[in-house]
């Protein structure tokens, strides 16, 4: 694993706090409203314009069934190598250092690559692989983007 002295931005979808690789991270904006996309693809929330570029938006909590985010108050705009698109979060509390040492990946699988324990919190570290996989198991964020 090579999360040694690595930054991550950790936002909240809900109680649990995610860690998501600073190089993933485009960007940080407050939330806007969306424009509606006909689509019934899991944890699409809709579509947003920002700086002349649409995105899609998503839901990770409904994509993954854990319920969904009634009231994101950020975006966060991740870059995959095929795709950019934003993310509803409830709160971004801000950058974190783990080490691999610290790193546990017993409970590993799908998005999440590790997990961390600081503070007597639970710190999912999010696999940038793995979570592009999931979102493409659900829709096709491209042809959102080019149907709008």
């Amino acid at each position: 694993m090579t999360m040694s002295n690595e930054m991550w931005v950790v936002v909240f979808l809900d109680q649990e706090p995610l860690a998501f690789p600073a190089t993933l991270i485009k960007e940080v904006v407050p939330w806007q409203p969306l424009n509606p996309v006909p689509s019934t693809a899991l944890g699409v929330m809709g579509l947003v314009s920002l700086r002349g570029e649409t995105l899609a938006v998503l839901d990770l909590l409904r994509m993954t069934g854990h319920g969904q985010l009634d009231d994101p108050q950020f975006m966060l705009i991740v870059d995959f190598p095929e795709s950019r698109m934003g993310l509803a979060v409830a709160r971004v509390e801000g950058v974190q250092y783990f080490n691999a040492q610290d790193a546990d990946t017993n409970m590993a699988g799908g998005y999440v690559q590790a997990t961390v324990e600081r503070d007597g919190r639970l710190f999912q570290l999010i696999n940038p692989n793995g979570l592009e996989q999931l979102i493409g198991l659900h829709t096709d964020v491209g042809a959102l983007v080019r149907d709008f």
